[in-house]
């Protein structure tokens, strides 16, 4: 059992003649995605301010993003949103900003529920006045 063990460690030698093989290293797998994706190429497109207020509009009610509104639009393949979500970059003072706001201590976690929750409010005052006649 101890011959077997040594046989799963790799010697000095064994590790030159692996790199010698033409077959991938095994980390190397891991990087297949990655590696594809450098391979493509990004293209910035600039529009007027009115054009892409209507492409927004466009890609929300299709349940996309703007750029892959535009990728459909063109005919292009584009991937299904599994997560819809919004990213919002906030700076120390930002979070001590809204930690005033919200009355809590500037913890990120925290703030975002009531972020949340704000959002929330905002657009359901709306709804919320034409239903209560109801």
């Amino acid at each position: 059992m101890v011959d077997s063990e040594r046989a799963s460690i790799p010697t000095p030698n064994r590790r030159r003649a692996s790199r010698t093989t033409k077959g991938p290293r095994p980390e190397a797998a891991r990087f297949q995605a990655e590696r594809h994706a450098l391979k493509k190429i990004q293209v910035h497109f600039e529009f007027q301010q009115s054009l892409m207020h209507d492409i927004r509009v466009a890609a929300a009610q299709e349940n996309l993003s703007p750029s892959d509104f535009v990728r459909s639009l063109v005919g292009l393949s584009h991937a299904e949103i599994q997560r819809p979500r919004i990213s919002l970059s906030f700076s120390t003072a930002d979070l001590e900003t809204l930690a005033v706001r919200y009355g809590q201590q500037p913890d990120a976690r925290e703030l975002k529920r009531h972020v949340i929750e704000e959002v929330r409010r905002h657009f359901a005052k709306p709804q919320d006045s034409g239903t209560a006649s109801r």
